[in-house]
């Protein structure tokens, strides 16, 4: 504030007492003492206010009047004359009143500004909740007829009766069938002010933004939800990164701001306390509009968009049907909930922080993104953007899947067909071409510890090397890019024969595998043999200038150590979350997923250090803290020797 006055530090008693009456912009009188020039500064700086804002303030005062707010009038009759009589006992008074002054003063200011800033507030709210009922287009894309009709074909809600229901969608998504779905959306009461575009909600965080009007409509849901006894529901449109991408936008809601009376934490850095969030922590429901869509086929929500065309000639009210249906199995209150392990990349052996770093693959679209550099093809990196890992929900691996999700993810087309075929091609790449100098053969220098005993490379006490496998890692789910499957490891009459344990996503365990081109005569086909395991602990020994590409629910990065040295990937339980079980579930694949224990969310560890650990790893998430952490500045990467893309122009 300009006005602000102090007490001078001392005070000289030969100056001058004489009390100056000085006049008020609307000519009343305001009378201070003037012991010293920063008292008179303060009442020339304050008297010219009008007197009479004052009382019409608190329920007016607008941003550009805030400035011109008077102090209070101080009577005469607060000093006593015993006050005038002495000087030192006359300064105490004026600076006793002038302190009250002030202190009134920036009380009315500090009222007036918020009842402006709630105002201001409230009209970006109805701003933003007014956008997202209107049907745009995505700039930089040809927008066709929606493949679902321009008539409404949602279910009715039926508050009461149906489940509350949000939604977060990525708009790109399934050949853009996620457009569409939003623009029905848009069109159905109840639907259109809680089904969201993921990418909007994501870019608008300003206050009265998407994000509040998403923190609203969820904590509306809760409470309705829970006077029906039941617990609220989201779908995750989008791909299956866009599952653990969802949880982290919820998270990214219920995160306390302390500068902000809606969002006070709840003593977890939370809005919501532990007891709410297992009550209330809505279950996901995967709508799949990628390309795999295995997160969406494994909870038996399909493996193609709701509605998808069996060919050119398919009318739009088939499509629409489609998709009213799938909706209202999503709000049916007597669909399957059950619980789903989340599992998470966390610092090992105590540590605050992880010790590796992250990159990712640069290079133009095409069969071999990599560049001849001292006539050898060398990987080209570049800074590594979101998402950031944390959850893993489906599966995790290191080696050859891994390096082809990463050269995939600069050749990603328009429809799911030419995607998988694109995997294709970059698979019979990796086998013709060298590996290039950054990786070593295969999965040497990998280490895998699980449950403190070692995993890979199997028999490593007797010197076998992980050179001679292609992949290892864990399955979650029981089901991987169209094809692969995982069973309990068993005998060749066992698996030629008998019935073996599947993956499965709520046992509180990972279903740990290696592999190589041969396991497929093995096995034999492709059910991999798989080992239940409670951890896993990844090391590298590579040293300098070296790394290897890991990938997440169909997310790939390169991961090395600033320092040269060793590095670890160390990945627990983390979460328990509910969620729904759709239609097309197939039981042979996921066993017995109704297991007798009540769906709830909570935090996963041994111990309340590991789920305090837990909260706080999701707090540094949510706040940027892990992007700052794990992705790699393009000092770092040069430092270790690696190949940069050049920067963006």
């Amino acid at each position: 504030m300009g006005n602000q006055a102090c007490a001078p530090d001392c005070f000289d008693p030969a100056r001058s007492r004489d009390t100056e009456i000085r006049n008020s912009g609307d000519g009343r009188s305001s009378p201070f003492f003037c012991e010293d020039d920063l008292v008179n500064k303060f009442v020339e700086d304050t008297t010219p206010f009008n007197q009479r804002e004052l009382g019409d303030m608190a329920g007016t005062a607008k941003p550009h009047q805030v400035s011109r707010i008077e102090a209070p009038i101080v009577e005469p009759a607060h000093v006593a004359d015993s006050d005038l009589a002495c000087g030192a006992a006359a300064q105490t008074a004026a600076q006793r009143m002038l302190e009250e002054a002030k202190a009134e003063y920036d009380a009315k200011v500090a009222e007036a500004n918020a009842d402006d800033g709630a105002q201001q507030y409230h009209s970006a709210l109805m701003s933003t909740r007014s956008g997202m009922r209107k049907d745009r287009t995505i700039f930089g894309t040809a927008r066709t007829a929606n493949r679902y009709g321009n008539e409404p074909c949602l279910p009715a809600f039926v508050r009461g009766q149906h489940v509350p229901l949000l939604g977060l969608i990525n708009p790109m998504s399934g050949a853009m069938a996620g457009l569409d779905i939003l623009a029905v959306c848009r069109r159905t009461p109840y639907y259109q002010d809680r089904i969201f575009n993921i990418i909007d909600v994501v870019r608008d965080q300003r206050p009265g933004g998407l994000l509040d009007v998403f923190r609203i409509e969820l904590c509306a849901a809760k409470a309705e939800a829970k006077a029906q006894g039941m617990r609220p529901r989201l779908i995750s449109g989008g791909g299956d990164g866009t599952g653990s991408f969802a949880l982290f936008m919820v998270f990214l809601a219920l995160k306390a701001d302390p500068s902000r009376p809606d969002c006070q934490d709840s003593g977890n850095g939370f809005i919501w306390t532990d007891e709410e969030m297992s009550e209330s922590f809505p279950a996901l429901i995967q709508m799949p509009l990628g390309s795999a869509n295995d997160f969406a086929n494994i909870l038996g929500w399909g493996q193609k968009y709701p509605g998808n065309r069996k060919s050119s000639c398919t009318p739009h009210t088939w499509c629409a049907a489609r998709l009213g249906e799938w909706f209202e199995v999503a709000i049916n209150p007597k669909s399957t909930v059950v619980n789903f392990d989340i599992w998470g990349i966390m610092p090992t052996g105590g540590q605050a922080t992880c010790d590796f770093k992250l990159a990712e693959l640069a290079g133009g679209r095409g069969r071999c993104p990599n560049k001849s550099v001292d006539g050898k093809r060398q990987l080209h990196l570049k800074e590594a953007g979101k998402p950031v890992p944390l959850f893993v929900c489906l599966y995790f691996s290191t080696g050859f899947g891994a390096y082809m999700t990463a050269r995939f993810q600069l050749n990603r087309h328009n429809t799911p067909m030419m995607n998988r075929l694109e995997y294709g091609r970059q698979g019979a790449g990796l086998v013709l071409e060298r590996t290039p100098p950054q990786m070593h053969l295969r999965l040497e220098k990998v280490e895998i510890d699980c449950e403190g005993e070692p995993y890979f490379p199997p028999r490593r006490n007797k010197g076998n090397r992980g050179r001679g496998y292609r992949e290892v890692g864990f399955y979650n789910i029981n089901w991987q890019a169209h094809a692969l499957h995982g069973a309990d490891r068993a005998n060749v009459f066992a698996r030629l024969c008998g019935k073996r344990q599947p993956v499965r996503f709520n046992d509180e365990k990972i279903d740990m595998f290696r592999w190589r081109f041969s396991s497929i005569l093995k096995n034999p086909g492709f059910k991999v043999q798989t080992d239940k395991k409670k951890d896993m602990l990844l090391r590298f020994t590579g040293g300098k200038g070296t790394g290897i590409f890991f990938q997440w629910d169909g997310e790939a990065r390169f991961a090395f150590s600033a320092s040269g040295e060793d590095f670890h990937i160390f990945i627990r339980h983390v979460l328990n979350i509910p969620v729904v079980i759709g239609p097309f579930v197939e039981r042979s694949l996921v066993g017995p997923v109704e297991d007798g224990r009540p769906a709830t969310f909570s935090f996963r560890g041994d111990t309340d250090d590991e789920r305090h650990q837990v909260r706080q790893r999701i707090l540094q998430s949510v706040k940027g803290e892990l992007d700052r952490e794990l992705n790699a500045s393009r000092e770092e990467i040069e430092a270790m020797s690696f190949p940069m893309a050049p920067p963006p122009s």
